[in-house]
């Protein structure tokens, strides 16, 4: 079902006639590495993601994946560097993985913690340091991604008409 959100959502771009912005699919074999690097192991729909996009922006939305740089990417969109880096600072846990920013200071990560395959997306604030408090924003990275581009869409809509009715 997640993964089906995922093509939703692709659908949806590319009915927009927006540029969609990636850094081009990467091979499972990447994939493996940076699950290695990372000490993690990727759930399926967002492995779905890497080996279609690697990365992806599209109307202001970015989602960090993996570069043809590979596990040596020294900067953002690389959810390595990302992950690596916010892990470091405290701003979330080992078990996460830090696929988006929000742009005013929210991190939203993959939580892996999670117990029966279910592995939610979660946002942390500034305060996680202090609190470890999380607030799950979506039950999958499938169901985030779709919901991140159906709002870019609706804010594309309302700014191009003027209006909330979404065709």
């Amino acid at each position: 079902m997640s993964i089906e959100k995922i093509n939703l959502a692709i659908k949806m771009m590319e009915s927009t006639g927006e540029e969609v912005l990636t850094t081009g699919g990467v091979t499972s074999s990447l994939i493996q590495q940076a699950e290695q690097k990372l000490k993690i192991k990727f759930t399926e729909d967002y492995k779905y993601f890497l080996e279609k996009f690697g990365c992806l922006s599209f109307e202001g939305e970015e989602f960090y994946g993996l570069t043809r740089d590979g596990l040596n990417s020294d900067a953002i969109p690389c959810v390595i560097f990302a992950t690596e880096s916010a892990r470091m600072r405290g701003d979330i846990s080992q078990s996460m993985v830090y696929v988006k920013s929000s742009g005013y200071g929210l991190l939203f990560s993959i939580d892996l913690s999670g117990a029966d395959s279910v592995f939610p997306v979660v946002e942390t604030s500034l305060s996680y340091k202090r609190d470890k408090e999380v607030n799950i924003v979506a039950e999958s990275f499938g169901d985030f991604f779709y919901n991140e581009i159906k709002d870019a869409i609706e804010d594309l809509w309302f700014y191009i008409t003027g209006s909330d009715d979404v065709l």
